[in-house]
């Protein structure tokens, strides 16, 4: 069957964004396939999946399969009741760090020989996130070049972990380069402000 090709954005939605697996298993049962694929939060992870190659039935697989409360584990010490939670929101101004969902895209993508951008088709993904310190959105891999950054060379795991990167849930990811260095800027009152901020440059 020859597939209609399309492309797709994949909003968030926290857990509950996984049920997108659900929307590319309705678009392939309707004979589409996905050329171009841009996600943001949960739906970056599905956007990621598909651009590696993965079909709605893995994606089952892999969400059946995932406990996804071992992302939300942090050191013994930041567990003692209200003292421990509220250091580590102070320290590393998230609640978890966000390592082990990393890691967990990581493999799943170097599965599928997929480590960085330069490993896709141009233009194959794109991945939405926000840089909270200068208060824009960025869409990468290409505005990663305004942080002093090869597009091509940054990791698609790592892209994920920025965009999924709720603010005081999940740690910032620290960007740092001779262009990032940039006072923070509080956005005016009257300005719209990005639904989550998910990035952040110092």
């Amino acid at each position: 069957m020859n597939l209609k090709m399309i492309n797709a954005v994949f909003e968030g939605g926290g857990v509950k964004g996984i049920s997108l697996a659900g929307a590319v298993r309705a678009a392939e049962l309707n004979g589409y396939g996905f050329h171009q694929v841009a996600g943001t939060s949960a739906g970056s992870i599905v956007a990621a999946l598909i651009a590696a190659g993965y079909n709605a039935s893995e994606m089952k697989a892999i969400i059946d399969g995932t406990p996804f409360s071992d992302f939300l584990k942090r050191a013994p010490v930041f567990n003692v009741k209200l003292i421990g939670p509220a250091a580590r929101l102070l320290i590393f101004k998230g609640l978890y760090s966000g390592d082990a969902l990393e890691a967990w895209a990581e493999k799943l993508l170097a599965a599928r020989g997929i480590r960085t951008f330069g490993d896709l088709p141009p233009g194959r993904l794109r991945i939405v996130a926000s840089d909270i310190t200068n208060g824009k959105l960025l869409v990468l891999p290409d505005d990663i070049a305004d942080y002093g950054m090869n597009p091509r060379e940054l990791g698609v795991a790592q892209a994920i972990r920025m965009s999924v990167s709720i603010p005081y849930f999940f740690d910032p990811v620290i960007v740092r380069g001779p262009s990032a260095y940039r006072p923070f800027k509080r956005a005016k009152r009257h300005e719209k402000k990005p639904d989550r901020a998910r990035f952040l440059c110092r």
